[in-house]
């Protein structure tokens, strides 16, 4: 299985960078206090900081917006991911507890306000791409798999090249069922992305490597750390 960014979003969007966690053989069952824990804290600095009063101007959170209106999908309808849970949690809502991994990618996109999703590899069935939607690939709403969608044609998914399936709308907006963790989950990958004109390239760094290392702690198995980026635009697994 390869995973890769294709060319023609490097060349539009020159300053984007993707970190992938790969993690094989974890334990995503069962409840994790210390992880629940550090979400409620992360949330309480979301919720105290000054900065994420008018969160859309944030610029970690405003350049997902303007990348949103390019590819012609409103960011208000359609928020980051990122954006979507600065709202819930600044509006007093505590993010729930789904599983250790999902708990994991939630802090980290929390606390460096950056999109940070995963899926579960076991289901791929040829290259997982990030690219341009020709518009005739399906996506299965979280939730709700008899519900298929189709991308707009030009819109930056994550698809599975072999079956079609989409695990990610809108670059970072909603993930698929299709792909979604599960306790029973074992193998993933975690985006952790990054627009380097907003984000200062070690920061990015190291909020990869928290993910990385909150996995290794509180999920165990293989875990290792990828960078894409235009010269190194894909790997295999």
């Amino acid at each position: 299985m390869r995973i890769e960014i294709a060319k023609e979003v490097f060349e539009a969007y020159p300053y984007y960078r993707r970190y992938v966690v790969l993690a094989k053989g974890v334990n995503n069952d069962g409840p994790d206090e210390e992880l629940e824990k550090m979400l409620r804290a992360e949330e309480l600095a979301v919720r105290k900081n000054g900065d994420l009063e008018n969160f859309k101007e944030h610029p970690r959170i405003n350049v997902w917006r303007e990348v949103f209106k390019d590819m012609k999908l409103n960011p208000n309808r359609f928020p980051p991911s990122v954006a979507n849970l600065v709202k819930r949690v600044r509006a007093g809502k505590d993010l729930p507890f789904v599983n250790k991994l999902v708990c994991i990618f939630n802090i980290v996109s929390l606390r460096y306000l950056v999109p940070c999703g995963g899926d579960d590899l076991s289901v791929v069935k040829g290259d997982l791409l990030l690219g341009r939607a020709e518009g005739s690939e399906a996506y299965r709403p979280l939730g709700k798999p008899e519900d298929i969608e189709n991308p707009t044609p030009g819109e930056i998914i994550l698809y599975d090249t072999g079956s079609k399936d989409v695990f990610c709308r809108g670059w970072c907006w909603k993930n698929g069922d299709s792909s979604k963790i599960m306790p029973e989950t074992s193998w993933v990958a975690i985006n952790v992305d990054g627009m380097m004109n907003a984000i200062p390239f070690e920061e990015h760094e190291k909020a990869a490597f928290e993910v990385a290392n909150l996995v290794k702690q509180r999920c165990g198995g293989n875990v290792s750390v990828k960078l894409l980026c235009p010269e190194e635009n894909w790997f295999e697994v």
